[in-house]
């Protein structure tokens, strides 16, 4: 007989016992899928999305044949209701046709419940350590690009400032890679503390400073902004190692900000911020919405309303308002609103539970620590930039909120047979 394996909510399952000569394909086409999202999340968007299929059709194989039951976490709820008030925001809607196809723009959502099937507490460590190994990499090469200035993948010459060049990874803009950077640098943060072997440690360590680097080199100055954030919420909330590592890194990024010339460049002046095209982008947002305050104005909607509601001013790009929450306020209301602010309240209202419920030493905890990490860095840099729309860093960014919860729910459930024995 299969193992026995505890699922996050209801009885335990016994898996399906594995076919004659290996484990068979549906639980390979999983392990295979998970493993090729994470390795080529930082680098190709292609590539990624072959890793989603895979691991979808594994999954939905292993629940048709019975071999696992369908994991259900405290997410489901609210992202349910989040797409509920999206797909009702079409009702009202200006222009509907367009409506529709930018809801199809949000099937990177259901990242989040494929990863909640195809990992577990194993296959989380290791997937997280081929992401991070090769997000170091790519690190690499961005601080290659700031110094020399080219693009070897699509050969062209990057954007100067203040002598060093703005690094794109092998993304096609510096704020995709600016967001993606950003949530493996937080993820080599929180999971400093992983226990392993003195080598495999400095390994780690190196890759984190390698995509501290990345970020800085960047020069998305809504990543510093969420950098700055989530490790100034790390070093209150967090404990010993992970707290130094916390303070030693937000003690950092302030005085590079102080003493790099370009650095400083791009960050300008308070009066040059508040005269920033963004600030334009928000001002015609909220117009909007104080048209359309319960659903919205339909999906999309910005981009078709913009010439009639846009403030007077320059403009470098006009396709979304560049705000996480007047993106959805245009979209779908304070409706939609609402239901993404239950999705974080419950969110860390679970991992933060699970944080505090595991004793120091236990290898959940840094996964957990990253994991709100994670969350703080996107949910703030969302004010200056709408990061879930772009599914380079959205569908990274499902996956390691997926890989927290699993974390949370299994730490819940261990918890709870220690109470029970």
């Amino acid at each position: 007989m299969g193992r026995i394996d505890r699922p996050l909510h209801g009885p335990p399952v016994a898996d399906a016992p594995a076919t004659r000569g290996g484990i068979g394909l549906a639980p390979w086409l999983v392990a295979a899928g998970t493993y090729v999202f994470a390795a080529t999340a930082t680098v190709s968007i292609a590539a990624c999305e072959a890793g989603v299929v895979l691991a979808f059709v594994g999954v939905v194989v292993s629940l048709l044949l019975g071999r696992k039951r369908y994991r259900r976490t405290p997410l489901d709820l609210p992202l349910l209701l989040f797409a509920a008030a999206e797909v009702a925001s079409l009702l009202v809607a200006r222009d509907r046709a367009h409506a529709v196809r930018s809801l199809r723009g949000e099937w990177v959502l259901l990242f989040y419940p494929l990863f909640v099937q195809a990992l577990d507490r194993g296959r989380v460590r290791r997937a997280c350590n081929l992401l991070l190994a090769v997000a170091g990499l790519v690190a690499i090469y961005a601080v290659w690009q700031t110094i020399f200035g080219v693009d070897l993948v699509r050969h062209r010459p990057l954007e100067r400032i203040g002598g060093l060049h703005i690094a794109i990874g092998f993304f096609d803009h510096h704020l995709t890679y600016g967001g993606s950077v950003l949530i493996t640098t937080l993820s080599s943060l929180g999971l400093s503390r992983l226990p392993a072997s003195p080598a495999a440690t400095g390994l780690r360590l190196a890759s984190a400073a390698a995509q501290w680097l990345g970020l800085v080199v960047s020069f998305a100055r809504t990543a510093w902004a969420g950098f700055l954030a989530a490790t100034l919420g790390g070093s209150l909330v967090a404990r010993g190692r992970a707290r130094r590592v916390a303070v030693a890194a937000l003690a950092l990024g302030v005085l590079v900000a102080a003493v790099v010339p370009a650095i400083r460049e791009r960050i300008g002046s308070p009066a040059a911020l508040l005269d920033d095209p963004r600030v334009r982008l928000w001002h015609t947002a909220l117009r909007i919405w104080v048209d359309h305050p319960i659903l919205g104005a339909g999906m999309g909607a910005f981009k078709v309303l913009f010439p009639a509601y846009r403030v007077p001013g320059t403009y470098d790009a006009t396709g979304n308002p560049h705000n996480e929450v007047l993106n959805i306020l245009v979209n779908c209301g304070v409706v939609g609103l609402a239901a993404f602010g239950f999705l974080w309240v419950r969110f860390y209202r679970h991992a933060a539970r699970a944080y505090r419920s595991l004793p120091a030493g236990d290898a959940a905890r840094p996964i957990l620590l990253a994991g709100m990490l994670v969350a703080t860095g996107i949910l703030v840099g969302g004010f200056g930039q709408c990061y879930l729309l772009d599914e380079e860093v959205a569908g990274l960014f499902w996956f390691v909120i997926a890989a927290t919860m699993v974390t949370a729910e299994t730490a819940a459930a261990g918890a709870q047979d220690l109470e029970g024995s």
